[in-house]
């Protein structure tokens, strides 16, 4: 099975290391394609020098599976540059951060394999050619088109074994709100102070923490995906233990002055409040205060 990945990113660059140490071909597909070798180290703290293959973005017609593992926000951009050469014998895997964009997804390209991902693996980048495995999570995948024929089985097996531990849904909406919730916490908060994540443990956070739960509960159940706000607040701590040592990659944009994914995050909470008549003032005071941060 020939497997693209779209970008250069961490998690990205940790699926191109998962590949190598399964022995996987893959090709990495973007805008300005050069090859080059990455320097990754594990978990383990193992060292591989992996070479990467490059493709540019008019060649991901070629792949059986190709994981678009990017920002919400080059979603899009980069399916509509892809749109009128892929076929229904490929399967897509969007992976990334928030929620609105699969809809658009499904409408742009509506007879084309479709599956939404979403993992807690970690990683991080300390230069492009680098990368660090920082942690291991848990991957959520479900289809949204189905493929035809016998490729879907084959498909699962190889993302299980790339994604693993892998979890797969009938309806992938609700581990994507779960996600997403835990995310609207850590993520903005971690961005704003400059702080690992485990450091939102501390006394000092657990109100606004609190607040922040208790506002995207009420927007999930009207949504009609029932939680308490002390099921989050539980969730959103054991993320913060498990991943205490992480900087969060909402942090890391603010960090490296690049754009962020608050508008499908928090402020995705904020958009479905709006429509359900749900005032969320925490979730849009986070959203302008990154907004403002990535201003400057």
């Amino acid at each position: 099975m020939k497997i693209g990945i779209l970008g250069n990113g961490a998690i990205g660059n940790l699926l191109a290391l998962k590949c190598h140490q399964m022995h996987q071909s893959f090709t990495l597909v973007m805008r300005k394609p050069a090859p080059f070798n990455l320097r990754a180290t594990d978990r383990h703290g193992l060292q591989h020098t992996i070479p990467i293959e490059v493709c540019g973005i008019s060649q991901a017609k070629q792949f059986d599976l190709l994981i678009l593992p990017v920002k919400a926000y080059q979603v899009l951009p980069a399916l509509q540059q892809m749109a009128s050469s892929l076929t229904r014998k490929q399967t897509l895997v969007l992976l990334h951060n928030g929620m609105g964009v699969l809809e658009k997804a499904q409408g742009l390209l509506p007879h084309i394999p479709l599956i939404a991902a979403t993992t807690s693996h970690a990683a991080y980048k300390p230069a492009m050619s680098k990368l660090h495995e920082t942690g291991i999570g848990i991957t959520h995948c479900g289809y949204v088109n189905q493929p035809e024929g016998n490729a879907q089985q084959a498909i699962v097996t190889l993302l299980d074994d790339l994604l693993a531990p892998c979890t797969w849904h009938p309806n992938i909406n609700a581990p994507l709100w779960q996600k997403l919730a835990i995310n609207g916490v850590i993520n903005p908060l971690t961005a704003l102070h400059q702080i690992k994540n485990g450091q939102l443990a501390q006394p000092e956070y657990r109100s606004v923490i609190a607040d922040i739960c208790s506002e995207t509960a009420r927007v999930m159940q009207a949504c009609g995906y029932p939680t308490t706000a002390i099921q989050l607040i539980k969730a959103v701590n054991q993320v913060i233990k498990s991943s205490a040592d992480n900087y969060s990659s909402m942090f890391q944009d603010i960090l490296y002055q690049r754009k962020t994914e608050i508008d499908f995050i928090n402020g995705y909470i904020v958009a479905q409040g709006q429509k359900l008549g749900i005032d969320t003032p925490i979730n849009l005071q986070l959203t302008n205060d990154i907004h403002h941060r990535e201003a400057l």
